[in-house]
């Protein structure tokens, strides 16, 4: 059952016309967290609303979420009939959209998922950051520098709780479970944000769901196994999420799924076995013509210094970008951005009016995220922003607040219902 009827509703909670607002309170991938661990009677501050099982049987022993990456709620309604497995379950699991968070990137929605924590409390507000007690710049998940290299190689003793410091929601679930591309278990990252898990590495698709189901066959009480796809996300970023060769990505996917967690999941096993499918975000593809260098807006002596003496760079992402001030140069910033970007028509928002607007989520902020919290913050309508460091050559994009990014699917059914 597809529950197309509450896309209109979604949308239409806007920030500014065409930037849609996270639904904090009910619809939004934030409470896909709470939702699991009420599935195990484990404490959940917000689960999603009931009616996202509406018809679905969740008196079940095991809980399988998996996690696509970058595949939006217009990506699925435009692939659903192209991939078997999404058809199936556009006709047999009860299919829900939701809202991303903000900032609408992997980052901040990992840390959200792992920790059942808003971004205004766990303080991950885009894959960089700007972080004293680290040295300055980071880039968060892989904890590298602004150059890509480990913080233990250029840092001294560089703490992982300086970045994140919630408590997994693995250690309230029992036989915690998480599949994952080989070696993303062992970063410092992963393994202060899913402990009381156990990791298993896969090196293909393919070996993703056999792991899953092989998970699953050898569980002798209730399991929960989270299994995380990154690959659509990141063939959109050099394909575009419009491109064949990404749905091709999606096509490997959803057979990967389909083949071993679905079908050949024994019967026994998948009527005791809830299938969650949802993503953390979607994209939308950017043309030259709407790829800007921030280089070139000159915006370097309104730009806080660091600890370097340095001006601290833009921090967040290319489609949610942040900025710290110095002393009086705000106003400054935010018409330079205004002048120099408005072929994007760009939503600028200052500090007061991010914490007015509750952008990063409806809870008590943390002084982590009010140390972090930008002064002026940027959100392109269309395409994006970034230096020329790379990313200036991507197509699809992510982070901000449109509807394609914005709204994800998340479908829930028993396993055995999808077999046959």
């Amino acid at each position: 059952m597809l529950r197309t009827d509450l896309t209109a509703d979604l949308r239409s909670d806007e920030l500014a016309p065409g930037f849609v607002r996270p639904a904090w309170t009910d619809y939004t991938f934030a409470n896909v967290p709470d939702t699991v661990r009420s599935l195990f009677d484990a404490p959940a501050r917000r689960p999603l609303p009931p009616d996202v099982f509406e018809g679905v049987d969740t008196d079940v022993d095991h809980v399988v979420c998996v996690l696509v990456d970058g595949f939006g709620w217009n990506h699925f309604l435009r692939e659903r009939d192209n991939h078997p497995f999404l058809q199936t379950l556009s006709e047999r699991a009860t299919v829900t959209p939701l809202t991303s968070l903000f900032p609408a990137e992997t980052a901040a929605a990992v840390s959200t998922f792992n920790t059942a924590t808003q971004p205004c409390e766990h303080g991950v507000l885009g894959w960089n950051a700007y972080v004293e007690e680290l040295g300055g710049y980071v880039q968060t998940l892989p904890f590298v520098d602004r150059e890509g290299t480990p913080l233990g190689e250029v840092r001294d003793d560089p703490d992982i709780a300086t970045l994140i410091d919630e408590r997994p929601m693995y250690e309230d679930l029992p036989n915690a479970v998480v599949v994952a591309p080989e070696g993303q278990g062992e970063s410092a990252y992963s393994k202060a944000t899913t402990t009381g898990a156990r990791s298993v590495d896969y090196r293909n698709v393919a070996q993703a769901g056999y792991r899953v189901r092989r998970e699953l066959a050898a569980a002798d009480g209730p399991t929960y196994v989270y299994c995380y796809f990154p690959q659509v996300d990141a063939l959109s970023h050099y394909e575009g999420v419009a491109s064949p060769e990404t749905d091709a990505q999606l096509g490997s996917v959803c057979a990967a799924i389909e083949r071993e967690i679905v079908d050949r999941l024994d019967s026994a096993v998948a009527e005791r076995t809830l299938l969650l499918v949802t993503a953390d975000h979607g994209e939308v593809d950017a043309t030259p013509e709407t790829r800007i260098d921030l280089g070139e807006l000159d915006l370097d002596p309104h730009l806080r210094r660091g600890t370097d003496g340095e001006p601290i760079p833009a921090v967040g992402g290319p489609r949610n970008l942040q900025f710290y001030a110095r002393d009086g140069h705000r106003e400054a910033i935010v018409a330079a951005l205004e002048s120099g970007l408005s072929m994007l028509d760009p939503l600028v928002l200052t500090r007061e009016e991010v914490l007015d607007v509750e952008l990063f989520g409806d809870r008590e902020p943390s002084q982590r995220f009010l140390d972090r919290c930008p002064d002026v913050l940027v959100i392109p309508d269309e395409g994006f922003v970034w230096y020329d460091r790379g990313q200036l050559s991507y197509v699809g994009m992510h982070g901000g607040l449109h509807p394609d990014e914005m709204l994800v699917p998340f479908a829930a059914a028993r396993v055995d219902a999808l077999q046959g």
